[in-house]
């Protein structure tokens, strides 16, 4: 369905009241090929946009909002150990975390209680509690924007990374996400080292023992969308080399740091900006989240420039305080 001049206030969980010149959804696959051969003007802008939980809508949006609506949850494989799961794009993503937690299968437990859809997690790599989506991603199915053809990237092929995918660099705005295949496990350890899940018994935990904890830590730490517009965790944690992150850890040893890649430590962009005393506020309508540092949130009269600049301003007494820099997880549209 095509709609032009579109308001995209319930398509966005900061709750920002922006429009689209146009804005077209699609159930089907059908739909979709459809539009991309008749209807679509390949010359002006476009924006997939599923569940809206990691946009910050700026302005006007002069150009096609693609909103995914397709759903369904099938086994395609039952290779032993593994479970090979096809989703659609437009399913709500946990739902998924869900239907996985009942049908006895690990893989994305970890991942409970985020907002969005499918089709976003491989393109966000979207991660929690030690866990990231490309950890159980097998493939992409995708379709191109230029002549409607299926192409299928491998989880190689989508060279994931923190908060990152093939799809936000060189294949950016070339295609859509139609289908997400998943590798899931029958039989696995559980991944409890990350924070708050440390007091977990691993001997008594079950899949849904560990979604039930998680969902309790996320409802306590993080508004609801649905009553305090927000977009979760607003920056991405600050990635730095080692000997930066000893030199750090000597001057404020209650920093809290965790392993990276070979060479680099990760460090909480919750607890910089915790740090600074800055739970609590606010320019205009955004606030920081008095509960959780790292959100961001709309009292309810917040405009997107509210929100940018109280992330600018984060962003600076940060690098003020500490010398790094921390980028926004949220896209700016």
């Amino acid at each position: 369905m095509i709609r032009t001049n579109f308001s995209l206030l319930q398509y966005n969980t900061f709750g920002i009241d922006e429009t689209a010149q146009q804005f077209f959804s699609f159930s089907s696959i059908d739909e979709l090929v459809d539009f991309l051969t008749n209807g679509f003007q390949k010359d002006e802008p476009f924006f997939v946009l599923g569940g809206g939980s990691n946009v910050l809508l700026t302005k006007p949006f002069a150009g096609t909002i693609i909103h995914p609506e397709n759903k369904g949850i099938s086994i395609v494989e039952d290779a032993d150990n593994e479970i090979f799961v096809k989703v659609a794009a437009g399913e709500i993503w946990d739902d998924f975390v869900l239907w996985a937690v009942e049908h006895n299968l690990h893989g994305v437990e970890n991942l409970s209680f985020i907002p969005g859809c499918v089709g976003a997690s491989p393109v966000q790599n979207i991660g929690a509690y030690g866990s990231e989506a490309k950890d159980s991603i097998y493939q992409v199915e995708c379709m191109s924007v230029a002549d409607a053809n299926l192409r299928v990237f491998t989880n190689e092929e989508c060279k994931f990374g923190y908060r990152d995918s093939v799809f936000k660099h060189e294949e950016a705005g070339k295609y859509i996400v139609i289908n997400v295949i998943f590798k899931l496990l029958k039989q696995a350890p559980f991944n409890l080292g990350y924070g708050s899940l440390q007091g977990i018994d691993p001997t008594t935990a079950t899949l849904q023992s560990v979604r039930d904890a998680i969902i309790e830590i996320r409802k306590s730490k993080l508004p609801d969308p649905k009553e305090i517009g927000s977009a979760g965790s607003f920056f991405k944690n600050p990635i730095v080399p080692n000997a930066q992150a000893e030199l750090l850890k000597r001057k404020y040893p209650n920093m809290v740091t965790y392993p990276a890649s070979e060479g680099f430590t990760k460090i909480a962009a919750g607890w910089l900006i915790d740090s600074l005393g800055l739970k609590g506020f606010s320019i205009g309508g955004a606030q920081v989240h008095p509960k959780q540092a790292l959100v961001l949130t709309n009292k309810g009269n917040a405009t997107s420039s509210d929100v940018v600049s109280l992330a600018q301003h984060i962003q600076q007494q940060v690098f003020n305080t500490y010398q790094i820099a921390i980028s926004p997880e949220v896209i700016y549209l």
